[in-house]
């Protein structure tokens, strides 16, 4: 009888127990006591279970003889990828603890959750999109999961998806319909494997036609190679399902929906439906028919999904009833979102700093208690408000170019100016979160830090600046572009003045690019880490990274950085240690390296370096040469009223009154805090400062 299938033993000891009128004995497989069915589907049967041993309650799916295939080969198939699933560490996939034969069958015992599947919790009640997507988010971490450890699903759809009491979605299933397809479809005999030894086995068998047909890629519907890819299109579907109450690809027949999928013709959503343009988007670039078209992977996918459920304001409603009106045959498309997407940035703005944002920064701010609260509040609240407010005019502006580009073309400026405006926008969200984290700290520097700000105009004249090349593999640039915001926030703190809680998150950086291996990010994140390191007058530190920093700059192509290394190593061994021959030949080679870039802000920084190396070697003619270049520099690329401007003004101030010139540098001082007391306010320290050396120089008279 050990040889039957389970379910007979078990309806045979229920009978056997009524006609005796005993108690039927516990069914055992293994060490597992089997208890009640508690569901079936097209692979098995599933039933609770107990381990004894271990006492906690299990699943155990037994897997149809029938979808196994003849013979032993079929079974050590399907076995081999039930024991991978053991591989798969994520709460959110089903944790399989144990597979082995019974009979003619394959048993998998797995965690048994408490729950529904995804089908049956989106139909108890009505859900919001934000609550729709957070479930799918943690049913996506588990197939990251999966693919991570070289397991694809190829089967995933809502009713293989267990959303457990806790409210914690977990993936089913992992690969099973796979194997049982490919062992029906192999007819090649398989060496039988040493018990024990299942995952050492090997077998490649192609062209089954698996997966359920709704959510099927169209590499699925060819019957070609699949990858995670097709588990990322299945994903899409259900998701799209899920949010408009009808799937993508739609038909009458098996055929017309096997046809519009390869077809790539999505039906237009159901009337109605109210669903963001944005997460659309991100959706329809999850159905595109070739693989290369979609995400890198579900890592890009959840990542693009996550910050579109973190949006908040007003949303970007894409009504579906308005857009299908009068279009015959209408297919949606990502550039029939566009428009709307252009429409949104005042949203994403609002996002970052919008009332909320606003009131956690006044708050933080006085309860400083610091008599300088109430003015340095008004200054970055009146600062921050107008940079929000451009932000979003100019990403709209240049989101409308880009789609005329799309069509018109060249592309690249219009694509370069969209990413530099999304990096200014994720300096001014690290520089909000900062100011909300430790306002005792930065307060001091915080209308200084909103003012450095990375201007807006720049994006827009020379959007060059924000060009990152990418990574071929697309693995590293998912994490290279995830680097990339973590160094605009680091480089946030570092304008606020928040150079201790920046130092170990830059070390951090600098060693995740280097593992990376890619070099132009490498550059950008010891440049950044060096810089820091000077301002905390580590100089000698600093000199040793920024050499680095160079190498990996002139490595990776990245002359933006190239420029901004040999710039920081003019101020850490010339002006911080006082080797100032070098630091000349350093500054040579940093204007060597801007070459036709001349002119760009980074020149008034080397300028002003090169001009205070030349004083400290007692050359006040050359130091006055070139801290003017700096100062008519920084008028015409900063703005006359620039804080920058005022910076350099003290520095030429100090160098006439070094010369015994105190009308000039009166004069100059006198300039120079009229600027700060514009941009920074009567209370700032700077401001201060400033009327303090002009007070002491009208009482050396």
């Amino acid at each position: 009888m050990g040889e039957r299938p389970l379910e007979f033993q078990r309806l045979f000891a229920e009978v056997r127990g009524r006609l005796l009128g005993e108690p039927a004995p516990a069914l055992r497989l293994g060490r597992y006591v089997v208890g009640e069915r508690i569901g079936a589907g097209g692979m098995g049967v599933v039933y609770a279970g107990l381990d004894p041993e271990l006492g906690r309650k299990v699943a155990i799916k037994l897997v149809r003889p029938d979808r196994v295939g003849a013979g032993s080969a079929g079974r050590e198939r399907l076995l081999r990828e039930a024991q991978a699933m053991a591989r798969v560490s994520s709460p959110h996939a089903v944790t399989v603890y144990e597979a082995g034969t019974w009979g003619e069958q394959v048993f998998v015992v797995m965690e048994f959750v408490a729950g529904t599947t995804l089908t049956q919790w989106l139909g108890e009640a009505p859900r919001g999109w934000r609550e729709v997507v957070e479930v799918f988010l943690q049913a996506g971490r588990g197939l990251r999961a999966a693919h991570q450890a070289g397991l694809i699903h190829r089967d995933f759809k809502p009713d293989n998806v267990l959303v457990g009491e806790d409210g914690r979605a977990r993936v089913a299933d992992f690969g099973l319909a796979h194997a049982a397809a490919e062992a029906v479809a192999s007819s090649m005999a398989r060496g039988t494997l040493l018990q024990g030894h299942v995952l050492g086995g090997s077998s490649t068998a192609t062209g089954a036609l698996v997966g359920s047909l709704p959510y099927m890629s169209p590499e699925q519907h060819r019957g070609t190679a699949v990858d995670a890819r097709s588990d990322q299109f299945s994903f899409c579907v259900a998701l799209w399902e899920a949010l408009h109450g009808q799937r993508p690809f739609v038909g009458a027949t098996a055929e017309e929906l096997r046809s519009r999928a390869l077809a790539g013709t999505i039906a237009p959503p159901p009337e109605g439906a109210r669903v963001p343009a944005a997460l659309r988007r991100i959706l329809l670039r999850g159905l595109q028919v070739e693989p290369a078209h979609r995400w890198p992977d579900m890592a890009a996918l959840l990542a693009a999904l996550e910050r579109a459920s973190r949006r908040r304001g007003p949303a970007l409603w894409a009504v579906g009833a308005a857009l299908a009106t009068g279009l015959v045959g209408w297919s949606w498309r990502t550039e029939h979102v566009q428009e709307d997407l252009c429409a949104g940035a005042g949203s994403e703005a609002a996002e970052v700093w919008g009332e909320s944002r606003r009131a956690a920064v006044r708050q933080a701010f006085l309860a400083t208690g610091k008599p300088e609260a109430v003015e340095a509040w008004s200054q970055v609240a009146a600062r921050l408000d107008t940079y929000a407010e451009e932000w979003a005019l100019a990403r709209e502006a240049a989101c409308r170019a880009a789609n005329d580009a799309e069509r018109t073309g060249p592309k690249e400026q219009a694509h370069l100016e969209l990413a530099c405006l999304d990096r200014s926008l994720g300096e001014l969200r690290a520089l909000v979160v900062a100011f909300t984290e430790d306002a005792e700290g930065v307060l001091g520097n915080a209308v200084k830090a909103a003012v450095r700000l990375r201007p807006l105009a720049t994006c827009r004249e020379r959007p060059e600046l924000a060009l990152q090349i990418a990574p071929s593999d697309p693995a590293v640039a998912v994490q290279v572009q995830a680097l990339a915001g973590r160094l605009d926030e680091i480089a946030a703190l570092l304008k606020a003045g928040e150079v201790a809680r920046a130092l170990p998150r830059a070390r951090e950086a600098a060693t995740q690019a280097e593992l990376l291996g890619h070099d132009f990010t490498t550059a950008e994140a010891l440049v950044l880490l060096g810089s820091l390191q000077s301002h905390a007058r580590d100089y000698a530190a600093a000199e040793a990274t920024l050499f680095t920093a160079a190498l990996a700059a002139e490595r990776g192509n990245n002359l933006s950085a190239l420029v901004r290394a040999r710039t920081e190593l003019v101020v850490a061994i010339g002006y911080g240690q006082g080797r100032t021959d070098e630091a000349l030949r350093w500054s040579a080679l940093a204007l060597n390296a801007l070459g036709r870039n001349a002119g760009d802000p980074i020149e008034v920084r080397l300028r002003t370096a090169l001009g205070l190396v030349h004083a400290r070697r007692g050359d006040g003619a050359a130091a006055s040469t070139e801290l003017e270049r700096a100062l008519a520099l920084a008028e015409t690329t900063l703005g006359p009223e620039h804080h920058g401007v005022a910076t350099v003004v003290g520095h030429l101030a100090s160098l006439r009154a070094d010369a015994g010139d105190l009308d000039a540098a009166r004069s100059l001082l006198m300039r120079a805090l009229e600027i700060r007391r514009h941009t920074l306010g009567d209370s700032h320290p700077d401001t201060r400062q400033t009327q303090a050396r002009l007070d002491a120089l009208g009482a050396s008279e």
